[in-house]
Parts: structure tokens; C-alpha cells; sequence
């Protein structure tokens, strides 16, 4: 009789708590606006899948190199039609997540279930730990050899300590990358590339922060992972443009767009 009595107010338990669990299900918050990741279990991030495909995926290999050999041949050509002499010419390429891969930084971040902060991206990128991406120093050095010069436009700001522009530097020496210039963000919030690419153009760097100076250069190619990474292009106004239509016919002939599922200004966009 005991045991019955124990089995039947067990079975009441499971049902009660079966209830309660149905009621907060369709309560008006939902439950999965309650943060769910745990610190050493990386599946439990919200960016685990798309950091994961950033680092351990083969589709991720295959397309950096794609982009970087389609490239190359248009360079060539570019510079074979226009008849371009020997350090007349140059190409622009973004830093971070286009030549630099610092996805070791997210991967910290999912471990800790910790969040983006300046602080914490910036002491990252001064241990200079970052590796190239997939074809990236090919593609640079070959253009050099070409008789090119690399250009590196890049929104890390050169302004936030005495470290980091000279960390940069080293970084990219030390995974191979070829360069003739890096231009940094004055600030923070300098998140806008065009006057950079105008001082690259006509050779006038007043009130830009760069590692040295060039003359000016006919630009023939721009690579990057976020839209904004390309001349006179910004998010809100690209995401409305026909996907068939001319916005974005120079994507592929002079504009190489690279893949990054982590972060990026893309992030503001309505879901749909």
C-alpha cells in the first residue's frame, strides 16, 4: 500500500511539474531570450556554428582561395589591357577576416562565454597571434611580383595605444603577407574606408594614419569581407539593390568579396 501511495504522488509530482513547464512555455517571455551558453561548452554559444564553420570547415578553405585565384586572373588582365607600368598600379585589400584570420578570438570568446569588447579584440590582436587566410600571402606577393603595390585599409584603430599599429605590422610579417602600406582608422568610430582609398588614389596622406607613404596609384582590384570594405557602398543601401542588377556587377571583376558568417555590419539588418 506504501508503495502505491508513493508511485501515485509521483506520478501527481510529474504532472505538476509538466504543467509549470507548459506555462512558462507560453508565457509572454520567451525562453530563449535567457542566455543558455556555459563556459566550456562551446555548443551552447549562439556564434558556435558560424565560428565553427569559420575554422574547421573545408567550404571555407576552397572559397578564400577561389575568390583570391579569380582574383589574380583579373588583375592580370586589368593590368595587361591598361598597359599599367611597374609601382603605377595597386590593389586594396581589408586586414581582419580578408588577409588576417582572427577567429581564435572568437573561439576564446564562445569558450568564456564571454562578449565583444574593444578592450579585449584589441589586447588579442597585440599578441599578434593571428594566422593568414587560405591564399591570401600567395595573392599578395604575386601582385608584388607583378609590379604591384598592396595596400591594407583596415578599421583597427591606430589611435587606441602605442601597441597596435606596430603589432599589426608584425603580425602580418610573420604569416607571409606582402604589403607596401597600412592605412588605420584614426578613431574608433572611423569606420568609413572612402578618404583612405582617396589617399591611396592621389598619394595625399594629410590627416590620415598610415605606416608609410605612396605615390599616387591607379587601383585595379578591392578585397574584403564586409561591403563596406569596397568604395562608396554601405550596408543599408546595398542590401536594397536587385541581387541580378548593375549594383553589383563589379563584384568579381574588380571587387572580391570574401565570406564571414561572425560579425560584420550585416549584423543590422532586418531578419527576414
Amino acid at each position: 500500500m506504501k508503495n502505491l501511495t508513493k508511485i501515485i504522488n509521483l506520478a501527481l509530482l510529474t504532472i505538476s511539474l509538466q504543467a509549470y513547464a507548459d506555462s512558462n512555455t507560453n508565457s509572454s517571455t520567451p525562453a530563449a531570450s535567457k542566455s543558455t551558453c556555459v563556459p566550456g561548452m562551446p555548443k551552447s554559444s549562439q556564434n558556435y556554428d558560424a565560428t565553427k564553420w569559420y575554422r574547421d570547415s573545408a567550404e571555407k578553405i576552397a572559397q578564400y582561395n577561389q575568390v583570391f585565384s579569380i582574383g589574380e586572373e583579373k588583375i592580370k588582365a586589368i593590368v595587361s589591357q591598361k598597359h599599367l607600368k611597374k609601382g603605377q598600379w595597386g590593389v586594396i585589400f581589408d586586414i581582419d577576416e580578408t588577409v588576417l584570420d582572427n577567429s581564435e578570438y572568437e573561439k576564446r570568446t564562445i569558450l568564456s562565454c564571454g562578449k565583444y569588447s574593444e578592450s579585449t579584440m584589441y589586447s588579442f590582436m597585440e599578441e599578434e597571434l593571428s594566422i593568414a587566410t587560405p591564399g591570401a600571402s600567395n595573392l599578395t606577393c604575386s601582385i608584388q611580383k607583378m609590379g604591384g603595390r598592396v595596400i591594407l585599409i583596415t578599421n583597427r584603430n591606430g589611435s587606441f595605444d602605442n601597441k597596435i599599429q606596430p603589432a599589426t605590422i608584425a603580425n602580418l610579417k610573420k604569416t607571409g603577407i606582402c604589403f607596401d602600406n597600412v592605412l588605420f582608422a584614426k578613431e574608433q568610430k572611423d569606420d568609413d574606408k572612402n578618404p583612405r582609398f582617396e589617399a591611396a588614389q592621389k598619394g595625399n596622406y594629410t590627416g590620415i594614419t598610415s605606416f608609410t607613404k605612396l605615390p599616387p596609384l591607379k587601383i585595379v582590384a578591392y578585397f574584403g569581407d564586409n561591403i563596406q570594405d569596397f568604395p562608396m557602398i554601405k550596408q543599408q543601401n546595398a542590401i536594397q539593390q536587385d541581387p541580378n542588377g548593375a549594383f553589383y556587377k563589379k563584384f568579381g571583376q574588380e571587387y572580391f568579396s570574401l565570406p564571414n558568417p561572425t560579425y560584420g555590419s550585416w549584423q543590422a539588418n532586418q531578419f527576414n
